[in-house]
């Protein structure tokens, strides 16, 4: 394999000619297989993102991909699921064909859950000549860099997650532009797996023990215990400092392409693609192992009042 760093702050690494060890019995070949998947692991907890050219466009590989990093997630709703594949979600701007609201936002996936998805593992099937790149910005970087002051007041405080009010917002407003076919009884059951929480603004890396901001610019409304005014100017004081350029990574799509990144390390924010030119992906997240806990608070009386 050979390694690339894709930025000088330690922001995303490409591995050219990685493919994952073939499955072997237990025993004296095993080891193989072992050693890659924790050099992988390692470098992603390391640098964020990791590119990976040359990765085999077997379905299968990509799942078992996803399985290093924990239990892949079933797609919600339905419709956007690849056939026979519900864990692998397909994104496209082509009306009708799978999801096709790309989050043009900066975001972490699964962040309207405490436990928040662990990594993502993104594919390109189609890539547009102009257009439709991947931002990613370092939520680690971004709180190193923020004066010492705000880092210690923004350590002591917490992001409110009012997640049911707004999935509820989110799916009526789909179901009404017709961009998703969900039934009363699935928007029910989905609802009813969701929470309103609080989850603290700064978090320490499971793996390295880094800390790093925690962010999503739909999901985060604001802050509970400061006035309005007050939440909304920090909040912008750390997106301005965590999506400023150096602080982020600028993905360009070739067909092939293999992305991974650590949703507790990286925002991420798609790019439309030039109008007339199609973007088909498919993404599989995988779910923090049960050994590290979601880093959230029972909801006050702030998070409470969001209207």
């Amino acid at each position: 394999m050979r390694l690339t760093e894709l930025t000088g702050i330690g922001l995303g690494l490409r591995v050219d000619g990685f493919a994952p060890a073939p499955h072997t019995p237990h025993g004296p070949h095993r080891p193989a297989r072992t050693w890659s998947r924790q050099t992988l692991r390692a470098l992603l907890w390391e640098y964020g993102v990791l590119h990976l050219t040359g990765f085999p466009r077997d379905p299968q590989a990509l799942t078992e991909l996803a399985r290093w990093f924990g239990e892949p997630e079933t797609v919600f709703p339905a419709g956007h699921r690849v056939p026979g594949q519900p864990h692998v979600r397909l994104q496209s701007n082509v009306r009708g064909l799978g999801a096709n609201a790309g989050g043009q936002y900066w975001h972490a996936d699964g962040s309207f859950d405490p436990s928040r998805s662990l990594v993502t593992v993104l594919t390109c099937d189609e890539a547009p000549d102009d257009g439709g790149e991947t931002l990613f910005a370092d939520l680690r970087a971004g709180y190193a860099a923020l004066p010492a002051p705000v880092r210690t007041r923004v350590a002591a405080l917490d992001g409110g997650f009012p997640c049911r009010q707004i999935a509820e917002q989110d799916m009526r407003r789909a179901t009404a532009m017709r961009t998703v076919e969900l039934s009363d009884a699935e928007r029910r059951r989905k609802l009813a797996e969701l929470t309103d929480f609080v989850r603290p603004l700064v978090t320490a890396h499971h793996a390295t023990g880094r800390d790093a901001l925690v962010l999503n610019e739909h999901w985060l409304r604001d802050i509970p215990g400061l006035p309005p005014a007050d939440s909304r100017q920090l909040l912008a004081l750390l997106y301005d400092t965590v999506t400023r350029p150096d602080h982020v990574y600028r993905h360009h799509w070739n067909v092939g392409d293999v992305l991974l990144w650590d949703n507790h390390s990286v925002l991420h924010k798609a790019v439309p693609a030039a109008p007339g030119l199609r973007k088909i992906t498919r993404r599989i997240t995988s779910a923090a192992p049960r050994r590290v806990p979601p880093a959230t608070r029972t909801p006050g009386p702030a998070l409470a009042a969001t209207p």
